[in-house]
């Protein structure tokens, strides 16, 4: 009977952390970031990248994301995709609102985080730490995972 008692509570605990593993969000203040994943780079020169996530708001004041920092890449800039007459093209944002209870998702072809400079190439598998700034929450080390190359979520 003792046995079992140990081997259900090894088991119990062992599905929790698994539970609480897969679930990786940051926060700092009422600013949570949460599914963040970044794709494999296509070649073993890619000197680009893209990282994606969610943020969510759940104060009652907006807050705006105003910086981005990596030391996977020199520079990390927040990008949208456009689409104008047929042509899709990349368009710098200098800060991102996120209002009152307010969701925003980072999406491939939609808004990301462009990551230039790569000081090497990104690799399934792989984690890198990104660093975001909001005007009133601060700072939020969000733990990236790589997934392959046409990952469409965090994996």
């Amino acid at each position: 009977m003792r046995r079992l008692i140990l081997e259900l509570s090894a088991a119990i605990g062992l599905t929790v952390a698994a539970a609480i593993s897969v679930v990786q969000a940051a926060h700092a203040g009422d600013v949570m970031v949460s599914d963040a994943f970044a794709r494999a780079s296509a070649t073993p020169v890619a000197k680009t990248g893209a990282v994606y996530f969610t943020i969510r708001n759940d104060g009652a004041t907006p807050d705006q994301l105003t910086a981005i920092q990596t030391d996977a890449a020199n520079m990390a800039m927040l990008h949208e995709t456009v689409e104008e007459n047929g042509v899709a093209s990349m368009r710098h944002l200098g800060t991102l609102a996120i209002g009152p209870k307010e969701t925003v998702a980072l999406a491939p072809k939609k808004m990301h985080v462009m990551l230039m400079g790569l000081k090497a190439p990104l690799k399934k598998g792989d984690h890198l730490e990104v660093t975001l700034t909001f005007e009133k929450a601060g700072h939020v080390k969000v733990d990236v995972p790589v997934g392959d190359v046409a990952a469409s979520g965090p994996q």
